[in-house]
């Protein structure tokens, strides 16, 4: 006998649908990467695929032998895209590990909202830094959308998230950088900070561009009170200026000149 299931209003049979009882649907066991192609083109693509296997090793999943340059070659080809979102999701399965790829055409982020920049509040949910799986971007990522809910609540773009200790630990979906005095400081990894390959190509090119960069704890106050500029980094954003937080202004509340040079920086080696 086929078993039946409810499913959004329909009864329907258990066996089309099995996938969603994998433990990795069930329990949120897997994790993702988000990536853009340029022009057919997905830079970084080793680097993301490192840190997903890295994560699923942590995660007692076995790793992914997928060839994913070609698959992903394959699905913007077939999808007639160029510039592309691209998710990369790897999730438990009980005999092996699942993967999903899905890429749509990427229209996100116009001209337009880099030279406005992004307002941002601040998250009521703490980032704990004493669980080591917020180094993971695990599919149990309900602190983060939650947070970027709140900010979509209030109209704003982003959510800056603080750990216990009450430091930033960056966004819901993207890493802080501030510009203090002739220093560009980024949270730490120690303070909460997502180990993102935007974060790490971006700290290489500052050092590139002869500016000095720190890793350290960034205090609400730091922001306001030190900052002239800031700005806030993933694959998505890119380098996107932070020019104002819970209704107050960052610098004089414009994107700053190091963002920008920044963001030229970054869209030159993609």
């Amino acid at each position: 006998m086929i078993m039946k299931i409810y499913h959004n209003g329909k009864i329907a049979d258990k066996d089309t649908l099995e996938e969603i009882f994998e433990p990795g649907f069930l329990f949120g066991w897997g994790v993702f990467e988000t990536l853009r192609a340029y022009n057919g083109k997905v830079p970084f693509l080793d680097l993301h695929i490192a840190r997903l296997n890295d994560a699923l090793n942590t995660l007692g999943i076995e790793e992914l032998k997928t060839d994913f340059k070609a698959k992903i070659n394959e699905l913007l080809k077939v999808n007639n895209l160029e510039d592309a979102y691209i998710r990369i999701t790897a999730y438990k399965k009980r005999e092996s590990t699942g993967v999903l790829i899905y890429a749509d055409k990427f229209g996100y982020y116009p001209q337009s909202a880099y030279e406005k920049g992004f307002s941002a509040v601040i998250s009521p949910y703490r980032r704990n830094i004493k669980n080591n799986f917020y180094t993971i971007k695990s599919l149990s990522y309900l602190e983060n959308r939650l947070s970027w809910f709140e900010a979509q609540k209030q109209n704003k773009d982003e959510a800056l998230v603080l750990n216990e200790d009450g430091f930033l630990s960056g966004g819901s979906r993207s890493n802080l950088f501030i510009v203090k005095d002739q220093d560009v400081i980024t949270s730490s990894i120690e303070s909460g900070a997502f180990d993102g390959i935007t974060r790490k190509i971006v700290i290489s090119e500052l050092k590139k561009m002869n500016i000095s960069v720190k890793e350290a704890q960034i205090s609400i106050e730091n922001l306001f009170s030190c900052a002239k500029e800031a700005f806030l980094t993933s694959a998505l954003l890119e380098a996107m200026p932070l020019v104002e937080c819970g209704g107050k202004k960052i610098g004089d509340g414009k994107p700053g000149k190091v963002t920008l040079n920044v963001l030229e920086q970054y869209r030159s080696i993609l």
